[in-house]
């Protein structure tokens, strides 16, 4: 009977490590912003923050300084699209912050009833606890339209919203709504033959407020998103940008 004591204590020890309970989920502290972009995520500062409602975030922060810019990322996509032209932006004066939606990237899933422009809204208050006093909110594709959204909600409202490619709807939440509430002026961008998203810019600038100062400008391709700051408009996009912040953000 001895011969079998052994095998059979390792047979209930296996047993009871594979017992079908899930992996630990990783902590805070082992959550990384920019994981599949390392090298341009060392450029930065990773930060974490959270919804009121507890959605965990994460972020990476490039510039300093009083006037602050929060960079969403479009659909199936992460922070790391828009490090790129957040080091440029860093480097015209402005602090930026590029984050993961939830469920994106480093960040947690959402929690509660938060929704994509809770979490813009939440990035947009960690830079003001980083001394921002100035906002601007810029988003691409679902994070235009989540930009839009925020901007509404947000007091004191941002200085400036910018967008590429935004539709008009996604996930529940509608720029169409937004836009003629929108108390910012705004940027409507989008390349003219990436449909729908030109008519949704088209839309917006129709039907934002006159009380508000707002354009649309749709260069000649079909780039998406970021893609506009790549493409072969991407200088006019980059002028226009450019031009916009200083005059409605400094």
């Amino acid at each position: 009977m001895r011969r079998f004591a052994l095998p059979l204590l390792g047979l209930l020890l296996v047993t009871a490590c594979s017992d079908g309970s899930p992996a630990a989920a990783p902590s805070a502290a082992e959550i990384k912003a920019g994981a599949d972009c390392a090298d341009l995520a060392a450029a930065g500062k990773q930060v974490r923050f959270a919804t009121p409602a507890g959605t965990q975030l994460v972020g990476v922060e490039l510039g300093t300084g009083a006037k602050g810019i929060v960079l969403a990322h479009q659909n199936e996509s992460s922070l790391c699209e828009w490090l790129p032209y957040g080091k440029r932006l860093a480097e015209r004066g402005y602090r930026v912050l590029a984050f993961d939606f939830a469920g994106d990237g480093g960040s947690g899933p959402h929690a509660g009833d938060d929704r994509l422009d809770d979490d813009v809204t939440a990035a947009a208050a960690h830079l003001r606890t980083r001394g921002a006093n100035t906002i601007v909110l810029m988003g691409a594709s679902k994070g235009g339209t989540a930009s839009l959204a925020a901007a509404v909600a947000l007091t004191p409202a941002p200085a400036a919203v910018i967008t590429l490619s935004a539709p008009q709807l996604f996930a529940g939440i509608s720029a169409a709504d937004a836009v003629p509430r929108l108390k910012s002026p705004a940027l409507f961008l989008a390349a003219e033959n990436d449909h729908p998203f030109a008519e949704a810019a088209q839309q917006f600038a129709a039907t934002a407020p006159q009380s508000v100062a707002h354009e649309a400008f749709l260069p000649i391709g079909a780039e998406h998103g970021t893609g506009l700051l790549g493409g072969g408009q991407a200088s006019k996009v980059d002028d226009l940008i450019t031009s916009f912040l200083r005059q409605h953000a400094g």
